[in-house]
């Protein structure tokens, strides 16, 4: 049994064609067919990108993005941008999968740090407010636990969206400066 990782343990690194994923065994088969069969074709083809988590040179878990939109009649009246648009850019989270023995040791929140933070970055270069994902049942008290929030109309579906405005995080983020005075 592998003990909790701290944040500094782990790295993401650009998944790539000459880095080894076929031992990697989450507790989803699609998850790992997904890592091993499509997301280098994926990825060359432009559809979405994969980033693999490493513990020293174990693969421990991975994130998929790809782009997405989230309906503006779907985000809770109160986090409603007001801009004239009935659709917001979302960055989706398409997989996000931990490898089964390394479980319940931080890497998924690690992971999903990771994603929030890609997003933010991603949000100076191109516009996007939201993360979304399509949550398994079993995993949307994890995305709440971080902020996510159900899209009402979808949270009896097997894979309900899930959302989270970044525009907070990005705020938090900023530097906190403090008024000096005329230095002239």
């Amino acid at each position: 049994m592998h003990p909790r990782f701290s944040d500094n343990e782990l790295r993401i690194v650009s998944y790539a064609q000459r880095y080894d994923v076929s031992r990697f065994e989450s507790t989803s088969n699609e998850l790992n067919d997904f890592l091993k069969e499509d997301a280098l074709k994926n990825q060359k083809e432009l559809i979405s990108t994969t980033y693999l988590c490493c513990h020293s040179n174990q693969l421990v878990g991975y994130v998929t993005f790809t782009t997405d939109i989230i309906r503006k009649k779907d985000v809770h009246e109160e986090e409603r941008i007001k801009v004239p648009y009935k659709e917001y850019p979302a960055i989706k989270i398409a997989r996000l999968a931990t490898d089964k023995e390394y479980e319940k040791k931080g890497v998924g929140t690690f992971l999903l740090l990771a994603a929030i933070g890609m997003a933010c970055d991603i949000s100076k270069k191109v516009g996007c407010r939201f993360i979304i994902v399509d949550s398994k049942q079993e995993s949307i008290e994890f995305y709440e636990k971080h902020g996510f929030k159900l899209v009402k109309k979808h949270e009896r579906d097997e894979h309900p969206t899930m959302y989270l405005d970044i525009m907070p995080a990005i705020e938090e983020m900023k530097p906190k400066t403090t008024e000096l005075g005329d230095f002239s």
